[in-house]
């Protein structure tokens, strides 16, 4: 083989053996390439064409001061007839009122008895006999009105004297024969048959 054929054959040769190390040198530079933007946080100009180039800030915007905003006069307020007129109605009530809890009243008091008024008759116990006397003459037809036990006892005492039966006097009887309809006989001792007396309300 000639001198002249020796060079191309020798860069054949290195390029079988080497030329996978040159591919991947260029592929590791051109990874490094595209990765510097994310590392490095700037980004590529395009325009420059220059990958490191930092974009263009924008200007700031001109500060404008705010002016004040023109005052309200206040409306005038309606007049009372007015707004009365224009206030809403009220709204109705959905919920029924409450019953209102009453209370019973208490009964009036019962009215106190009235004190019995003593009515008759006069004269102590003469009068009580005198009065007597006239009701067996009334009822059993016999002026005779006597004590059955002596006067010691005041009830179931005082007797009509009749022929054969001496009827005893029934003292309520005897008080309303004299005195009228409401009135009644009570006595104020129970061993004294002459403490009879009438008494009315």
């Amino acid at each position: 083989m000639s001198d002249e054929a020796a060079p191309p054959a020798v860069v054949r040769r290195l390029g079988r053996e080497y030329g996978w190390l040159l591919a991947a040198v260029g592929l590791a530079a051109l990874v490094l390439a595209c990765s510097v933007p994310f590392v490095t946080g700037v980004g590529m100009s395009w325009n420059s064409g220059d990958p490191f180039a930092a974009p263009e800030k924008p200007a700031p915007a001109p500060v404008t001061t705010p002016t004040a905003a023109p005052e309200k006069t206040p409306a005038p307020s309606p007049s009372p007839s007015k707004a009365a007129s224009q206030r809403r109605p009220a709204a109705p009530r959905t919920s029924a009122p409450a019953p209102r809890r009453t209370t019973a009243a208490p009964p009036p008091p019962a009215a106190a008895p009235r004190a019995a008024v003593a009515v008759g008759p006069d004269g102590g116990g003469m009068g009580l006999w005198q009065m007597l006397r006239e009701y067996c003459t009334v009822t059993y037809r016999t002026d005779e009105a006597q004590l059955r036990h002596g006067t010691g006892q005041a009830e179931n005492n005082w007797e009509c004297r009749r022929r054969g039966d001496n009827p005893l006097i029934d003292m309520n009887a005897a008080c309303r024969r004299k005195y009228g309809s409401a009135a009644f006989a009570q006595f104020s001792n129970r061993n004294d048959a002459f403490s009879w007396r009438c008494y009315r309300r």
